[in-house]
């Protein structure tokens, strides 16, 4: 249940939030009705492909995560695929419609979905601290397209910085624009910087939340956890809470604020795993309905930092997005001078649930680096500082004689 529970908070991006503001002491909230943000039909199909998206990216990381919780953000890794994508043409392009659910979608009708979708999520619930920030970093000898850089400022409202990326001083700018942006939440993006990097992308989301009512907090309850038991404070209530028993699964839901936003919880029945039931979760969020009844909820107080590692680019290839990571990518709508493809996806997330309510941080990464395969007058850079393999061979005989790597 533990990952889970940190996951939830991410997958219901279609829901509201608001203005800053600081959190009350768990105190139950009388709040004015949710402001609904209004979407076209065309805009609940980009939703729903997104949502799908981002559940089954979500699913796979869950998959790799080697006994740590995960916390993920589709929102802000579909923010931040999207900012690329409107720099892509051609196949590359068509393959971001494809794979993330863009299909019916052009770029202006992108752009303008996200714009819709931040501004409202900023409106529906003065007591809700939501923020979206974006940002793109380029190598100050990188020309990009105008019509590029107005795009990402009019729809994403993106921030825009000329660097050096072969500068120390530029991990710390980036860093620390990421740590403003999060509150502090997430202070180190990035541990190091690769100066062949031409490009950085760059989505923060910010998430501050009471809860609508009440919580009690039991302390020292135990947590049977996959390998050991432990002792954790819970948050306690026992009152009408939407719920739904699905088989395999139960869940509830747990409101904010005016309830505009609300933590779906959904707990595995005995016997079964996260792992058992995340298809059919998958499959039934969207159309879950969740009915009012008496029940009595005990909910872990608990904090949670996760790092996708190395993990997105490889999800995202075995998706189908082939084309942004390789020599064949076109992102002429980006820069004309030169030919860029996807070197690094990267997202970090921190989330605090306590008897408040919930914070979260999340910040996206996407890195392009020059296309050295691209062009026949394209000069080819090697630069060996970091891990790589050799071999000594005899070339008449082609006889392997010796095959290394150097780590260290």
């Amino acid at each position: 249940m533990k990952p889970l529970l940190a996951s939830f908070l991410f997958l219901l991006t279609t829901l509201g939030a608001a203005a800053c503001g600081k959190m009350p002491g768990g105190e139950g909230v009388e709040a004015g009705e949710p402001v609904p943000i209004v979407l076209t039909k065309a805009d609940e199909a980009v939703r729903d492909a997104s949502n799908a998206f981002g559940l089954d990216v979500f699913a796979r990381l869950y998959a790799l995560r080697d006994g740590k919780d995960v916390a993920f953000s589709p929102l802000s890794l579909s923010l931040a695929l999207a900012m690329a994508a409107e720099g892509a043409e051609g196949d590359t392009w068509q393959q971001f419609r494809t794979v993330c659910g863009w299909d019916a979608t052009s770029k202006e009708d992108l752009g303008a979905f996200y714009a819709k979708m931040t501004e409202g999520l900023a409106k529906a619930d003065p007591q809700v601290s939501f923020t979206c920030s974006n940002s793109f970093w380029a190598a100050n000898n990188l020309p990009l397209r105008a019509d590029y850089t107005t795009l990402l400022e009019r729809w994403f409202t993106a921030e825009s910085y000329t660097v050096d990326f072969g500068q120390a001083a530029t991990l710390g700018k980036i860093n620390q624009w990421c740590s403003d942006k999060t509150d502090g939440k997430i202070p180190q993006m990035l541990d190091e910087l690769d100066p062949l990097t031409r490009l950085m992308l760059i989505n923060a989301l910010l998430y501050k939340a009471p809860w609508r009512d009440k919580w009690e907090l039991a302390e020292g309850r135990e947590f049977r956890g996959e390998s050991t038991k432990s002792r954790k404070d819970y948050l306690h209530a026992d009152k009408d809470f939407g719920y739904a028993d699905c088989g395999d699964f139960e869940a509830v839901r747990l409101p904010y604020g005016n309830t505009a936003y609300e933590m779906v919880a959904v707990l595995p029945k005995a016997g079964k795993t996260v792992g058992d039931i995340l298809p059919a979760v998958a499959e039934k969020l969207d159309g879950l309905t969740l009915a009012e009844r008496p029940a009595e909820v005990f909910l872990p107080r608990f904090s949670t930092d996760y790092s996708t590692e190395e993990a997105l680019p490889k999800i995202l290839k075995d998706k189908g997005l082939t084309l942004p990571f390789s020599g064949d990518a076109d992102f002429s709508g980006i820069s004309t001078a030169e030919a860029l493809y996807i070197s690094k996806v990267l997202q970090k997330v921190q989330v605090d649930v306590t008897e408040k309510g919930t914070e979260f941080a999340a910040v996206t990464v996407i890195e392009f680096r020059k296309n050295a395969a691209a062009g026949p007058s394209g000069k080819v850079v090697l630069d060996f500082n970091r891990p790589f393999v050799y071999f000594i061979r005899e070339k008449s005989s082609n006889t392997l004689l010796l095959a290394g790597t150097l780590s260290d």
